[in-house]
């Protein structure tokens, strides 16, 4: 991202650490499901987020670190179902 979707401003501040209240960082994710109707065995996979931040109004972005590899999964229990 070269400029902010919200204000166009080029202050982007790449890699920003997301913390808790109280000072602890956190590392967030998604999680997607290959078979996410299964008692077990669901398939997870999952993937870090990241996060940039405009420096001018403050407005930050989440993006997944592998996305191919979770629409990959969708789509493989999607076509199950299908069948």
């Amino acid at each position: 991202m070269k400029t902010c979707p919200k204000c166009q401003s080029e202050k982007i501040i790449p890699d920003v650490q997301i913390i808790d209240l109280a000072g602890h960082m956190l590392r967030l994710g998604v999680k997607v499901f290959e078979h996410p109707e299964a008692l077990a065995f669901k398939g997870a996979h999952a993937a870090g987020l990241r996060s940039r931040m405009c420096g001018e109004c403050g407005y930050v972005e989440l993006y997944v670190e592998n996305p191919q590899e979770l629409y990959s999964a969708y789509l493989a229990g999607t076509r199950e179902q299908q069948e």
